[in-house]
Parts: structure tokens; sequence; C-alpha cells
């Protein structure tokens, strides 16, 4: 009897965060945190090195550009933001699921590493 063949976790080049409509404040240190309370991106997560070359994130007005930014690569998850948080309205709240998704496999973990995050704002 053969053993259960047990999905691998999706693996992306980047992250786009749809966060219009929510008045998203660009910021050089921005954060997501899932709607549980865990943070998902912030600067104690990536490389300095690439921070310092890249910034922390791009932003991009266009869904539609931010996808096909090269920051990204070319499959890019992207998600929608629920809300803004923090006292400058700059960090992103997803959602669990969306959090879980992107944490599920250890290469996500290395984009994000490498400041590979476009946030959309209006």
């Amino acid at each position: 009897m053969s053993a259960p063949l047990t999905a691998k976790p999706e693996v992306f080049t980047g992250l786009v965060v749809d966060a219009r409509g929510l008045n998203i404040r660009p910021a050089l240190a921005p954060r997501l945190v899932s709607d549980a309370g865990q943070e998902v991106y912030g600067s104690a997560l990536v490389d300095r090195d690439w921070v310092v070359r890249e910034g922390m994130a791009g932003y991009s007005k266009d869904l539609v550009a931010a996808q096909s930014n090269a920051r990204v690569g070319s499959k890019p998850l992207v998600v929608k933001a629920r809300q803004a948080a923090g006292a400058n309205r700059s960090d992103v709240i997803i959602s669990a699921s969306d959090a879980a998704k992107l944490m599920a496999a250890a290469e996500n973990l290395s984009f994000l590493e490498k400041t590979r995050v476009m946030i959309v704002v209006d």
C-alpha cells in the first residue's frame, strides 16, 4: 500500500497586497499582520542588506502594475488587505488564511527576507 500523497505548499516569487480603499499610508518600515495578531512581515523578518538596497516594500497605485513589477517576480501571491493599523495607518492587516498560505513554504519566507513585497494603495 502506498503512502498518502501530501500536497506541497504553493511557492510564490513575491507578495502583492491590495490595500486600496483602506487609506494605507506608505512607510519606510510597513508591517503585515494577520487578523489573528501574528506578524507576517516586518523589519525583524528581513535581510538588512536587502532593505538598504530595495526598501521594505514597493508601493503602487495600480494592481496590474504591481503584479507585473520585477520586484515580485513572475508568480506573486496576491492578497486583499482587511484594514489599516498602527498610529500612522502604515501597517496592513491580512486574513489569517492568507497569512497561513504565505507562511506555508520556506521558499516564501526567502522572498520576504529579500523584501519582494508590493503594496497597492489609493
